[in-house]
């Protein structure tokens, strides 16, 4: 089934000259994909069929998309294992200047390296990853496209601080919390990953693990 979804390719994607022109077709399809939920779920497969193509032309499509900077892809491993559960892809929304890559303008033209590099330097931040580990651990139902959310994500993000370190902290305030009827309401994302984030990680687990009569918030 199509989705009635409006699809958007910038300027930086249509007249970008190192992509095929289904591969900026795709890019489109992704971003009404990504209208629906905040990302994009859909499968190779899926757009295989879609496009009446092979899933190895789709897979260097999405190489080439994710290759510039355009996309980000997450993947989703079942625990153990190279067994994939889920993908996801991301718009990388930032920074996209439409009046950048225009053939109108020649100086900008002649800046695209220069552009492009500034582009595909763009730390990626893996909002989704970080927010389904988070809904698996504590049995939640969190939205990673939550702008509070991302912000708080992102503010850590940038302070250094790595997925396995927000994987920790859920861990240790999931295992804290979970059997406390008062503190378990701050399994929260705007609670982990506040500005007491980094206490958190820190913080000393006792070995007999810990008493949900006592406040450790």
């Amino acid at each position: 089934m199509k989705k009635s979804y409006y699809a958007i390719i910038p300027a930086n994607v249509r007249y970008d000259e190192d992509l095929r022109a289904n591969a900026k077709l795709l890019y489109g399809e992704i971003t009404a994909l990504c209208n629906e939920k905040g990302y994009c779920w859909a499968s190779n497969s899926y757009f295989a069929e879609l496009y009446n193509v092979t899933k190895e032309t789709i897979s260097r499509w999405v190489s080439q998309l994710e290759k510039k900077g355009y996309i980000a892809v997450d993947i989703i491993y079942k625990e153990g294992t190279s067994q994939i559960i889920n993908r996801y892809i991301r718009i990388n929304h930032e920074p996209i200047d439409e009046k950048a890559n225009t053939p109108i303008d020649e100086k900008v033209k002649g800046n695209n390296t220069s552009f492009n590099n500034t582009f595909n330097n763009t730390r990626y931040i893996p909002y989704v990853e970080i927010v389904t580990y988070l809904n698996d651990v504590a049995g939640k139902n969190y939205r990673s496209t939550t702008r509070k959310t991302k912000d708080l994500i992102k503010a850590r993000w940038n302070e250094g601080f790595t997925v396995d370190d927000f994987k920790k902290v859920i861990d240790i305030k999931n295992d804290e919390w979970k059997n406390d009827d008062k503190m378990s309401k701050f399994i929260r994302p705007d609670t982990l990953f506040g500005t007491k984030f980094e206490g958190y990680l820190n913080q000393e687990q006792p070995p007999g693990g810990y008493d949900p009569n006592k406040d450790a918030f």
